[in-house]
């Protein structure tokens, strides 16, 4: 067989392709590449699970049941923020069922996120996951809904809020799986296609929610981002960049409203094992989602997210 002609030029398919596959900061030697992915899945995450069996060990003997527990919700939205795009719809709820206070856990769940997000977008950049002209328009939407959520949740009744957060993720849900399901989901769309108003118009819903809430910028965010055609593992992370954002402007706007957290109960024995539970778990979160197929991983982002919803709509917590 004869040699390829170093002349000949590549196929601009492949090129296009392998270029969207290579990591954002460039090639990697294959140990560093190894090394970096053994300290992210395996020494970090027992690390964390180090730090979290010594705050069981030091807590109080009531408070060592929740910290438990909490840790392994945070695990799981650590995971699920990586790979499915929802963060908050994962950890908020599961802090409720723990009787944890809900203002305390909506603020402590914009707080995490802007203290864990970045290593998952940081992943997900590497793998070139992230799209600029889906990242600024959300970033910009996602920052101003995000500041006024706040001082909206300290005026509205906490149930009827609950539900109606609750009940948009469902709706858009119902709208994603509807819309695959006939076919308009078919092909991704040319991110130069999309309009950066209508990204701009997600992030700020997708912020007010999660700023009133704790909860939304996943469920809410990334599911109407699959709707406007974009990938899921761009839609994923590309939110994860903006969530960053969004939560950071929600703790300012937290900060800014005097009432928000009047009279919150701080549970200040979870705050250090929710980081290390949420921390734990991101990274394989990143590698799940850059190997799932594009319709597979729609439907699984769209039930999951639904799922988590239903118990708020109906009972209003």
């Amino acid at each position: 067989m004869p040699p390829s002609d170093p002349s000949r030029p590549t196929d601009t398919h492949e090129r296009d392709e392998g270029a969207e596959r290579a990591p954002a900061s460039g090639a990697f030697l294959p140990g560093t590449i190894h090394s970096r992915r053994f300290l992210a899945t395996t020494v970090l995450p027992a690390v964390c699970a180090l730090i979290v069996v010594v705050t069981v060990a030091l807590a109080p003997g009531e408070q060592r049941a929740p910290i438990l527990w909490s840790s392994l919700v945070a695990a799981a939205s650590g995971f699920a923020a990586t790979s499915i795009g929802v963060y908050g719809g994962v950890l908020v709820p599961g802090l409720l069922l723990l009787g944890i206070d809900a203002r305390f856990v909506a603020a402590a769940s914009l707080f995490l996120q802007v203290l864990v997000i970045p290593l998952g977008a940081s992943a997900h950049a590497r793998l070139g996951n992230i799209a600029r002209h889906v990242a600024i328009p959300l970033i910009v939407g996602g920052v101003v809904g995000a500041f006024v959520g706040p001082a909206c949740a300290a005026a509205l009744p906490k149930e009827s809020t609950a539900r109606i957060v609750a009940g948009v993720i469902v709706l858009v849900g119902l709208l994603v799986l509807a819309t695959l399901r006939f076919g308009g989901m078919a092909k991704p769309a040319r991110l130069e296609d999309v309009s950066r108003s209508r990204i701009g118009a997600v992030g700020l819903v997708a912020g007010f929610a999660s700023g009133v809430s704790g909860a939304g910028w996943g469920p809410i965010g990334v599911k109407c981002l699959l709707l406007l055609g974009i990938e899921p593992r761009q839609a994923i992370g590309s939110s994860l960049l903006g969530r960053v954002f969004m939560a950071l402007s929600a703790v300012v706007g937290y900060l800014c409203s005097a009432n928000a957290l009047e009279a919150v109960r701080v549970e200040a024995w979870l705050l250090v094992p929710l980081f290390a539970g949420s921390l734990s778990t991101m990274v394989p979160g990143v590698f799940l989602v850059s190997r799932m197929q594009r319709e597979r991983a729609v439907v699984l982002i769209t039930l999951l997210s639904i799922a988590l919803a239903l118990p708020t709509l109906i009972r209003g917590q």
